[in-house]
């Protein structure tokens, strides 16, 4: 019996054989929008030709196509110099998505395309942000979803693309992807920051100079701009005054708490935690805090009312800390006041 090529496709794979599964029935976990993605392909047999027909980005073509041959665990497609060809597998697929998509009119893409994995929304975040801000307030969310799940992915990764892994993501990098829609949704502002406990015992700096003789405690991960105090403090004096180094910001907050010294954290923390004071030096920093999500995704309800979500609980008239003009800690104390204990007590813990 000869070997053919899709044999040895699934030899080197380890995958069932596509023809082998019951009949007008795709294998689990494949999204629409990318096997649309796949038939325009075969037929243009060029990324361009595709993304043009199609009316997206080549990159977004070549990622919908990575992410549905992981799908469904073997190559669909050659490429070569003179474009792409499809495999046995990918005609064996596409096959049975033609017979199921029968009553489809045409494969253009901008449709109401299913969410990463349906019946829930994906939410991703900074880890400080979805810990210390979004899961105190996710049930609200997921009242208005009803029947939907909300899953909630926290990131200690600020530079990684997670596009394919969520559904929209909250962060602090504004996306330049023409598929996909940012806004900026808050601003948040950073100042130095210690417990009541630690200034009691090692005394307040008043100037820039008197920071050498404190111990800062600085957050380490991609993403986060960590140089910031080797800029306040110089150069030369990292190790002396750094000693703590963690690349958690839940952690940095603990520690900064519990009187481990002093760090460079966000206003918003005022509103989470009683014992901390901000510190008056000339060090006031602010970072845009951007959604983004596919701007196929617009229309769609889950979308609507996680943007509509999202927006009141970054709103700058109840929450100062994320206006987008500095506010001081000290001009927040009627905000925090109308804060429900509640709200206080379940921002952190």
């Amino acid at each position: 019996m000869a070997v053919t090529a899709q044999d040895m496709e699934i030899a080197e794979s380890g995958v069932q054989p596509l023809n082998t599964r019951s009949p007008g029935r795709l294998p689990d976990g494949i999204r629409w929008d990318d096997l649309r993605v796949a038939l325009v392909l075969e037929e243009a047999k060029s990324f361009r030709q595709a993304a043009e027909k199609i009316g997206v980005t080549i990159n977004t073509v070549r990622a919908r196509l990575d992410r549905l041959e992981a799908a469904v665990g073997l190559r669909l497609f050659r490429r070569s110099p003179k474009g792409v060809t499809a495999t046995a597998a990918c005609i064996d697929l596409l096959s049975a998505a033609k017979q199921i998509s029968k009553g489809l009119d045409s494969l253009d893409i901008d449709d109401t395309p299913p969410l990463i994995v349906p019946g829930e929304i994906r939410i991703g975040a900074s880890e400080a942000l979805g810990v210390l801000w979004l899961a105190p307030r996710l049930g609200a969310l997921q009242d208005r979803l009803q029947s939907r799940a909300v899953h909630l992915n926290c990131s200690y990764d600020l530079e990684r693309d997670r596009s394919f892994e969520v559904d929209i993501e909250v962060g602090f990098r504004r996306s330049e992807n023409p598929d996909r829609i940012c806004a900026r949704l808050a601003t948040t502002h950073f100042m130095l920051f210690a417990s009541r406990a630690y200034l009691a015992r090692m005394g307040t700096p008043r100037t820039l100079g008197e920071l050498t003789s404190h111990r800062l405690v600085a957050q380490i991960a991609p993403g986060v701009n960590s140089q910031i105090l080797d800029f306040l403090v110089g150069t030369g004096h990292e190790m002396k005054v750094t000693p703590l180094r963690m690349n958690s910001g839940m952690a940095l907050l603990t520690a900064i708490e519990r009187g481990e010294g002093i760090a460079l954290m966000p206003t918003y923390v005022m509103a989470l935690s009683r014992g901390l004071v901000p510190l008056d030096l000339p060090v006031q920093l602010r970072f845009d805090i951007f959604l983004t999500y596919a701007a196929d995704l617009r229309n769609t309800r889950p979308i609507v009312e996680t943007v509509r979500w999202l927006r009141e609980i970054f709103q700058p008239a109840d929450q100062p800390w994320f206006a987008e003009p500095f506010v001081h800690p000290d001009a927040m104390t009627d905000a925090i006041a109308r804060m429900t204990e509640d709200e206080l007590d379940s921002g952190i813990r």
